[in-house]
């Protein structure tokens, strides 16, 4: 369930319904299963926790970091949110609405209010994405941070075109989540993994391996509030030049990319899905990196996905380029790119 959106967001994007709703009505029928995690097994007052991993019924796969994993939560959001875009009707805004409300209702609920700080914190105990730090201590990660502030605001979005009222702990959370992580590593100010993280974790290669997620604030995520537009491009260029990328995952490499297209480094981009290391079998199976076993399909559909944004564009992309035919995520010369039957990313 963390990897489905890699596994089929790309279909929004290539305006393949027919195939994504073979698969996107797993969080209708995973919904009592979510509210029973939450609720029940876990003690929260409200909400769906969507799993890390399942079987057929529901229930969570046995695992140490399963349970303490949330990056998958918003997940649901940008599935709804792609079908509201290119079916925007009551029946779809009906269709999403319970898991919609029950996602953000968890996301409300997980966040705590620190009293010391004024601000709403998340964790610990959590897993990053990159599932390389330690639970116990990491609150207030960057990319999860990112990536709740959205959901919520997307949540918000549904029950604002449902012309109903909007819980007021979603606005409540998502207006006061703690900001960003930053550090000075000595020449400027970057973002950092999480709160407190130690200050030359850019030289620990306990922290410089796995999923990139940094790059996400700006590249897999728009924009959101509170996000430094600048610290995010030098972060960015602070992990091509530290980050231990022979030990990523298929995906990473289209993230990174798609950093790249929305920093207006198109030329990076192209490297990025062309990188040495982003690897497809002798029979086009995707290669997930040194410690995965193809075939790894988050790789195949991250690539999906981010062509699919480098051609079409993206909220707030060059509209005038977009009319000219040009795509604004490849690079502005040496390349033509036509573009028919695509949706533009998030």
């Amino acid at each position: 369930m963390e990897e489905y959106f890699w596994h089929s967001a790309h279909w929004a994007l290539w305006s393949n319904w027919d195939l994504l709703r073979r698969s996107s009505n797993v969080y209708t029928s995973f919904l009592p299963t979510s509210l029973s995690r939450s609720q029940i097994q876990q003690g929260w007052s409200s909400g769906a926790r969507w799993p890390k991993m399942t079987e057929p019924s529901g229930r969570s796969s046995p695992g140490e970091i399963n349970n303490l994993l949330i990056w998958e939560q918003p997940h649901p959001l940008i599935f709804a949110t792609y079908e509201y875009r290119a079916f925007p009707s009551l029946s779809t805004l009906e269709k999403w609405k319970d898991v919609v409300k029950a996602t953000a209702d968890w996301m409300a609920v997980f966040a705590w209010s620190n009293a010391s700080t004024g601000v709403y914190d998340l964790g610990p105990p959590l897993y990053v994405v990159s599932e390389d730090t330690s639970p116990n201590v990491t609150v207030n990660p960057a990319f999860e941070l990112a990536y709740w502030r959205f959901g919520l605001g997307l949540a918000e979005a549904w029950f604002n075109e449902l012309r109903e009222e909007v819980p007021r702990d979603w606005t409540t959370v998502k207006n006061n989540l703690a900001p960003l992580p930053i550090q000075n590593n000595g020449t400027s100010t970057v973002y950092t993994v999480y709160e407190g993280i130690e200050p030359d974790f850019w030289t620990d290669p306990a922290y410089i391996n796995d999923h990139p997620s940094l790059v996400g604030l700006h590249g897999w995520l728009p924009p959101t509030e509170g996000l430094d537009l600048g610290t995010a491009k030098v972060t960015m260029e602070e992990v091509w030049a530290r980050w231990n990328f022979s030990n990523c995952w298929g995906w990473d490499f289209p993230m990174l990319a798609m950093s790249a297209a929305r920093n207006n480094d198109t030329e990076k981009a192209i490297e990025w899905l062309l990188h040495p290391l982003f690897q497809f079998d002798d029979v086009g199976m995707p290669i997930g990196g040194v410690r995965v076993p193809t075939p790894y399909f988050p790789g195949s559909g991250a690539l999906l996905y981010a062509t699919a944004m480098m051609a079409q564009g993206w909220d707030g992309s060059d509209e005038k380029e977009r009319e000219g035919g040009k795509a604004p995520g490849f690079p502005r010369t040496g390349w033509n790119v036509s573009v028919e039957g695509l949706s533009m990313a998030l």
